[in-house]
């Protein structure tokens, strides 16, 4: 894993990087930065990032030797050379196809690459963030250089900007450079993590992770055919309002006949003699 450029890929670099701000003088001047050195400008809005790049750049030098750490039990078992690379680990491994004294080293390799893999990618994160944060600060240290006025005149205050200007490119630099080196490094942890066990017994599938109890539970779950839903009826049509049926009239009482009054007896008649 290369941590660091040497001084024409730095300075290539820095003059790509120059070159794409507005206003730059192009001098490829050495930076402490690049060199791996703590540059304080004296500049508060500058120097807690100066701080930082340099506090993750002494990290990643001892990225090789946690690497070699995590691989020394399968490179001592196997008799290789340390920084001995994953093709020749996974080669000597194959070779070695079920041999009980190795079980034991592929297991510890294998935990400690995984973890290293994962601080690995974690830091390359870190790293991106860091980057976005130092490209608008570069971008303050040209508009601190176009902002000097009459102090332009002043050589050591117009050079003072300049080399600002040129560490806080490197700083940049070194920060993508780094977190490039990162993610290559937690693949490579993660590849050899992942073959490792597989060269060893000779079956393929252990080269999948292991698959939690409860994802198995919701692939069981998700496997099961979905019941077909019914076709809804279509809507039965409203139905239309019956019409009211008007109130029948009532019909007047008819007159009824009057009942003959009961007929009177004749009155006797007086017998006169």
């Amino acid at each position: 894993m290369r941590l660091r450029r040497t001084a024409t890929a730095t300075a290539i670099a820095l003059g790509v990087a120059c070159a794409t701000l507005v206003g730059c003088d192009l001098i490829l001047t050495p930076t402490k930065v690049a060199d791996g050195q703590l540059y304080q400008s004296g500049d508060g809005r500058y120097d807690a990032y100066f701080a930082a790049v340099h506090h993750e750049q002494k990290a990643a030098a001892n990225w090789p030797d946690e690497s070699k750490a995590a691989r020394k039990p399968i490179v001592t078992a196997l008799d290789l050379r340390p920084g001995t690379s994953n093709a020749t680990i996974l080669a000597a491994t194959r070779s070695k196809q079920g041999d009980a004294t190795l079980g034991a080293a592929v297991e510890q390799t294998t935990a400690a690459e995984l973890d290293f893999a994962r601080r690995l990618t974690a830091t390359a994160a870190k790293l991106d963030d860091m980057q976005k944060r130092g490209e608008d600060l570069k971008k303050q240290t040209v508009e601190d250089k176009k902002n000097l006025g009459v102090d332009k005149a002043d050589e050591k205050k117009a050079a003072k900007k300049d080399e600002v200007k040129r560490e806080m490119s490197a700083a940049v630099d070194a920060v993508e450079s780094m977190a490039r080196d990162a993610r290559k490094g937690a693949k490579e942890a993660d590849d050899l993590a992942t073959k490792l066990k597989a060269a060893w017994t000779g079956r393929e599938e252990d080269e999948r992770p292991p698959v939690k109890i409860e994802d198995k539970k919701d692939d069981k779950e998700e496997k099961k055919p979905e019941p077909v839903a019914k076709k809804a009826a279509p809507p039965a049509p409203p139905k239309k309002p019956k019409a009211a049926t008007p109130p029948e009239e009532k019909k007047p009482a008819e007159d009824k006949p009057a009942k003959p009054p009961p007929a009177q007896k004749p009155p006797d008649e007086v017998f006169n003699p």
